[in-house]
């Protein structure tokens, strides 16, 4: 009878060993995940302080003006565009009748889109955000991951630098946040960037068409509009550089995390 209970006490000491361990690596892989988000978003903070912004575009996004009326996004809705900056294409989609609402991490960006288009704001905090609202535009300041489910219920999204300007080790959470933050049904227009990521430190990281088509696999549906061979940025030292453009439809049934 003693031997059992030893016996039983060994498997017991096991089995919690084992779950310690599993415990650890989850936790570990989380300040991770942490970790390295925290080291992009210091990036991008940087950059904005030294101005050092190369990717905001003094006109119209060209993809975007083409491939916007071919993804039939429900007219005068709610449109939901992540790390937005101070972009011009949220102008372009406010003068085609949208509610625009925008999602960045870096306040001096937020402000200065405000400013250099005369826009005076009304500012709230919402839990970890502080919400900035000038109709028809509205920016959620704060962690782009991290905004409590249901709060915008977009129609429809639009990136076109956001997920290739985050880790990647954080891609599938994103993927996550914009199920929470849109309606089903909702379309998205999204724009990659991608080159062998080998040869470049990012960000922005390379985003291939097959990452995309295995992120949003559950729940969504992928159609690549166009692939293009991006000449110009292979003076970065790159051999191969392209961008691609998706349509991306949230299914009626996706359910809600």
């Amino acid at each position: 009878m003693l031997e059992k209970r030893y016996y039983f006490q060994e498997i017991e000491d096991v089995v919690l060993l084992n779950l310690n361990n599993l415990l650890f690596e989850v936790f570990e892989r989380r300040i991770q995940k942490k970790y390295q988000s925290g080291l992009v978003m210091g990036f991008w903070h940087g950059r904005w302080q030294s101005q050092k912004i190369g990717w905001h575009q003094k006109t119209y996004n060209d993809l975007l003006l083409k491939y916007w009326p071919k993804i039939n996004a429900v007219e005068e809705s709610n449109v939901l565009v992540p790390l937005c900056g101070k972009s011009l294409d949220m102008i372009w989609l406010a003068k085609q009748g949208y509610t625009v609402v925008g999602l960045e991490i870096v306040q001096q960006a937020v402000e200065t889109f405000f400013a250099e288009n005369q826009l005076e704001f009304d500012t709230v905090e919402i839990g970890k955000h502080r919400k900035f609202s000038s109709q028809p535009f509205t920016i959620f300041l704060g962690d782009v991951l991290d905004l409590n489910a249901g709060i915008i219920q977009a129609d429809a999204w639009y990136d076109r630098a956001a997920l290739v300007a985050i880790e990647p080790s954080n891609r599938e959470d994103y993927v996550k946040q914009i199920r929470k933050q849109t309606k089903s049904g909702a379309v998205g227009l999204l724009i990659t960037f991608a080159y062998p990521q080998e040869q470049m430190q990012g960000p922005p990281f390379a985003l291939h068409d097959d990452d995309v088509k295995s992120l949003f696999s559950d729940g969504f549906e992928v159609e690549c509009l166009e692939k293009i061979d991006l000449e110009d940025e292979k003076e970065r030292g790159l051999t191969n550089v392209t961008s691609s453009v998706f349509k991306i439809r949230r299914f009626n049934d996706c359910i809600e995390d």
